[in-house]
């Protein structure tokens, strides 16, 4: 009878290590949710104490491809102060000071730090309440887009372009003290590249490196592009031109395509593939076409539905959803130019959602030519996440030659209020126009800022629940040349401006992830 307390206390361990141990394999079974700062730039909160953005690719000098200008914006009621380094693909660095008042923006051209043919930035302050952009600006046009708040070791772009219109460089970027090592891969449609030139590749530490991929995997019209890292972390962006002659091989064969794209566009790239990508500010009409690339960097085959919904669905209707199969290792495209069921002239939002199979990247291109009133090329990923705060530290050109439309839509199942703030000039004043207003639930809405009061060009996007929202410049039709002969006839009609960009904001706060 002595023997059954420590048998019984044996029994008593061994069932309890089972449950703790199916315990845990339940919670090993169950996928954590994904920090959204490892999807997109997000930024930090309030009361970090301090944040540092990487701004990958740009050049940096006068009559370059695709000159850079860092937007830093200070949302908080603190002044933040650091320091912006700039490295070139030359090896050269240099830095200055940088002073970012309450509510107000700062731009800085690169070129006045630092001239290289390529170069990379780091903005490090000493506030948590600070969001970075970069623009680029060259002959083909003007674009915007996040830098970036993380470094990673896998980057995916999924679409570019290596036809005779168009260069396409990559812009890796390693911002730490130690060498990196770097893989570089391609999915052509007709398989996938890695050329031996960019395997094993060296990015020495503080440095950046523009891979021209146009000389290495040639003539292609779409090309998805995947950066590994074997040793470190790195950031990338890609730096796309067209040049309008065409993509055809010869003009004979140019001057019967579609349309010819000409245009300037950076793009971040995209550290993780997602369920579900969201794109509020879609457009279908005369001379502007849209399409969408969806890469699936995974081994097996994605089933995906793409979802067109298009504003006041009551007048306008609801397109059944898009189905698409993406094989693992590639992409596929869908073109609203080819999908009748879409309109011309009715606004609309893009859903793209993995139904089955591993999720997928997503990229959209906005193409204006001939008709539209500006020409160029607005290349962005999607959001996979929602949130009640977005930040834009761009606004449309001080000199009125740029509008800007703040795009907002509801994700979600509840009806949200929305309002738009304008700041940058050390105030923080409403935009007209923006709100507050409501939102139900998938809806969406545009809001017309041709410009803002004084200096504030940046813009704080407010709301009640998830939203995600996203940004449009569109440059503004430019009278004629008075130094032509034109100028003379009264009836001459205005020129399309040049320069496009869509991106999204960066989120704050509370964040949402998406799927």
């Amino acid at each position: 009878m002595r023997r059954w307390p420590p048998l019984v206390l044996i029994v008593a361990l061994l069932v309890g290590a089972l449950v703790v141990e199916r315990a845990r394999d339940q919670a090993a079974a169950v996928p954590s949710a994904p920090d959204p700062a490892g999807l997109l730039p997000v930024g930090l909160p309030d009361d970090a104490l301090g944040s540092i953005w990487f701004c990958a690719g740009q050049t940096a000098g006068d009559d370059t491809r695709a000159d850079g200008t860092v937007v830093v914006a200070n949302l908080g009621p603190d002044d933040a102060s650091g320091r912006i380094e700039v490295v070139g693909d030359d090896g050269e660095r240099a830095s200055q000071a940088l002073e970012v008042a309450a509510a107000s923006t700062e731009r800085v051209r690169l070129a006045d730090v630092l001239t290289a043919d390529w170069v990379a930035a780091r903005v490090e302050l000493d506030r948590g309440h600070v969001v970075v952009e970069h623009e680029v600006a060259g002959p083909e046009g003007r674009d915007v887009a996040a830098c970036h708040n993380r470094a990673d070791d896998t980057w995916y772009l999924p679409s570019g372009a290596t036809t005779r219109d168009a260069r396409m460089t990559v812009a890796i970027y390693n911002p730490y003290a130690d060498e990196d090592v770097v893989d570089l891969s391609f999915v052509t449609g007709e398989g996938q590249r890695r050329p031996r030139d960019l395997q094993d590749l060296p990015i020495p530490a503080r440095s950046v490196v523009a891979v021209d991929v146009t000389s290495v995997v040639t003539v292609r019209e779409i090309l998805a592009t995947t950066v590994s890292a074997r040793r470190g972390r790195v950031v990338v962006d890609r730096i796309q031109t067209y040049d309008g002659r065409g993509a055809s091989a010869t003009e004979e064969e140019a001057a019967a395509e579609a349309y010819r794209r000409t245009g300037l566009t950076v793009t971040p790239a995209v550290p993780r593939p997602r369920p579900v990508w969201r794109f509020p500010a879609g457009v279908k009409s005369p001379g502007i076409h849209e399409r969408v690339v969806v890469f699936n960097p995974g081994r097996d085959e994605a089933e995906v539905e793409i979802t067109v919904s298009l504003d006041d669905p009551r007048r306008n209707g609801r397109p059944e959803p898009f189905p698409l199969t993406v094989a693992g290792g590639d992409f596929e495209v869908f073109d609203l130019d080819a999908a009748p069921e879409v309109p011309p002239e009715v606004r609309h939002s893009l859903l793209v959602r993995t139904v089955s199979g591993p999720g997928v990247i997503a990229e959209r291109s906005i193409d204006a030519e001939g008709a539209a009133t500006y020409v160029g090329v607005a290349t962005s990923t999607g959001s996979p996440v929602a949130a009640r705060r977005w930040a834009f530290a761009a606004g449309p050109r001080p000199d009125g030659a740029e509008a800007a439309r703040m795009v907002v839509m509801n994700p979600g199942s509840e009806e949200v209020d929305v309002r738009l703030v304008a700041f940058g000039d050390g105030r923080r004043a409403a935009v007209r126009g923006g709100g507050p207003f409501r939102l139900g639930p998938g809806d969406r809405r545009e809001i017309v800022v041709e410009t803002l009061l004084d200096d504030r060009g940046s813009v704080e996007v407010l709301a009640s629940g998830p939203i995600v929202a996203e940004r449009r410049l569109i440059a503004s039709e430019t009278a004629p040349d008075e130094s032509s002969d034109e100028s003379s006839d009264a009836d001459a009609e205005p020129q399309p401006g040049m320069g496009a960009s869509t991106t999204l904001g960066i989120p704050l706060g509370t964040v949402t992830v998406l799927g």
